[in-house]
């Protein structure tokens, strides 16, 4: 079990996404994305959802990501946050979003 003061340490923030592209080097199926959290600045991220998503559809999706994780090197790309999602029932990711427009670098509470 984590106690609540240890979860209260992740950093979970609203962001929209300006930019995705396939990501031929990742050793599974993956985008490359762009985030916007806006006074946060932008950050990149590796996401494994090409099964429920394509590219164009993702463009203008907010989403909600964990900010402080530090980067991950995944190939040649950096991934800086860590996008939410949730697994459907064929084990594919579904992406976590809020329910309606939310600023981007919004803190998750």
């Amino acid at each position: 079990m984590v106690e609540i003061k240890d979860f209260g340490k992740l950093e979970l923030r609203v962001g929209t996404i300006v930019l995705a592209e396939d990501f031929p080097e990742a050793k599974k199926p993956a985008y490359k994305l762009i985030i916007d959290f806006g006074t946060q600045g932008k950050r990149c991220s590796s996401a494994q959802i090409t099964k429920n998503y394509s590219v164009d559809e993702l463009l203008g999706y907010q989403v909600i990501a964990v900010f402080n994780l530090g980067k991950k090197k995944i190939g040649p790309f950096a991934s800086e946050v860590l996008v939410m999602g949730a697994e459907d029932k064929n084990g594919n990711i579904v992406l976590l979003k809020p329910d309606g427009s939310i600023h981007n670098g919004a803190l998750v509470n």
